[in-house]
């Protein structure tokens, strides 16, 4: 079943909740979560309304030829449980059942994948999804750049400029912001090499809301953001020189991005200068920078407590003392020392395999967009403890369950093909 239209009534429930809990996320994480929580209930609807699915997708169709893939689901639930075991050895238990809380959707969502398969969706289906994400990322844009724009018309005191430099252009965390960002630029580019031959309207379509959607992070002020908007490009040339020997096209590609960077430059040049400023700390070992005072700080209780950590409710009780008091202290900044401060080893370990080993997956099947996709959540990771808060976990499961979708259209139209082959 390709159509929507042949759709059963509670798989037309799933396929417009799974669209909503993605292109809900960058207006609110908390509205993603109730179509989240209705994704499950047409879930199970559809495994026990319909008479060929049973509750856990026992005694399935065998006419039908899929391999779900969903292995590489286990690692985040894994995850989920270092930071419940945690709670044998914390002492702030109301901390810490707020964090496993907090987490507890890296288990729900993906058992509910376990618990069903996406046999009825196409991949013109999930790409139609993929691109309404993209398109409301650069509605958004237009939308508060206007406002911006009627703001500055509006004022007789300030410039346009004034206003993109003194006030915050979006209300979510720019470093979340930016991850949604870039993982829209991510589809468009997979979407770009998909194949040979494209409408001209598609390639009008991709280079618009690619360059809204880049606007959109420059606009942001995310020295992460810029940092990793390079990553992408150099991995979008290198993609292009390297693997698909597109010599001409990377040439074009590399004079367009430096004229991008150079005009972005001189155009909001405080954004570029937090930037530049950051990597030459780096380069002289100066550690003067924020960020990198409290990752220290955060190593320092790491140190102390490798194995276990310190439960998930104590970490920022564990922090005080380097700060002088708790209401100063701050989160790590940094996802991995985050986990390992209050998970131990069995926590950081559970991060690193659910983001590696869909990566070997991402990577055998060439699939571009979950290559980038994953890299890019790699990085910020870096820089921000993205799992700390809703925005950042309902993000990251949601993507992962369309990576499952992709994955096993993938493995459908690979198992599919080889039927055909032998009849």
């Amino acid at each position: 079943m390709n159509g929507i239209k042949s759709f059963h009534w509670t798989e037309k429930m799933e396929f417009v909740n799974l669209t909503a809990m993605l292109i809900a996320i960058p207006v609110d994480s908390g509205v993603s979560l109730l179509f989240s929580a209705l994704w499950m209930l047409s879930v199970i609807l559809k495994n026990t309304i319909l008479k060929r699915w049973s509750f856990f997708g026992w005694h399935q169709d065998k006419n039908f030829h899929y391999s779900k893939n969903n292995y590489f689901l286990i690692p985040m639930m894994c995850y989920w449980f270092a930071y419940l075991l945690s709670l044998l050895w914390t002492e702030n238990m109301t901390t810490g059942w707020g964090e496993v809380g907090e987490l507890v959707w890296f288990f729900v969502l993906p058992l509910t994948c376990v618990c069903t398969d996406f046999r009825q969706f196409s991949e013109k289906l999930v790409r139609i999804m993929l691109w309404s994400y993209v398109l409301i990322l650069s509605v958004l844009f237009v939308v508060l750049l206007s406002i911006v724009v009627v703001k500055a018309c509006g004022s007789a005191e300030h410039s346009f400029l004034w206003f993109m430099m003194n006030e915050d252009f979006y209300y979510i965390h720019h470093s979340y912001m930016a991850l949604y960002i870039l993982t829209g630029l991510a589809f468009i580019y997979s979407e770009l090499v998909r194949k040979e031959k494209h409408d001209v309207w598609q390639i009008v379509l991709a280079i618009v809301c690619a360059c809204c959607l880049v606007l959109f992070l420059l606009c942001i002020n995310s020295r992460a953001g810029l940092l990793c908007l390079i990553i992408l490009m150099a991995l979008c040339w290198m993609h292009q020189c390297f693997i698909r020997k597109k010599y001409r096209f990377a040439i074009w590609s590399l004079a367009a991005m430096l004229l991008l960077v150079a005009v972005a430059h001189f155009a909001l040049p405080d954004h570029f200068r937090r930037l530049s400023v950051t990597i030459e700390q780096v380069a002289h070992g100066d550690k003067s920078d924020d960020r990198f005072e409290i990752m220290g700080k955060a190593w320092m209780v790491v140190k102390d407590n490798m194995l276990l950590g310190v439960g998930a409710g104590d970490r920022m009780d564990e922090l005080a003392p380097y700060y002088g008091s708790l209401e100063d202290a701050y989160c790590p900044h940094n996802q991995y020392l985050d986990s390992w401060m209050a998970t131990g080893v069995i926590g950081l370990l559970s991060l690193l395999a659910m983001l590696i080993v869909p990566l070997v997956m991402a990577w055998r099947k060439r699939n571009i967009f979950s290559i980038l996709f994953l890299l890019m959540l790699m990085v910020n990771l870096l820089f921000e403890s993205m799992l700390e808060r809703q925005m950042g976990v309902v993000f990251t499961v949601v993507i992962y369950v369309y990576m499952l979708l992709i994955f096993q259209l993938d493995s459908k139209s690979i198992i599919n093909t080889k039927i055909l082959k032998n009849e």
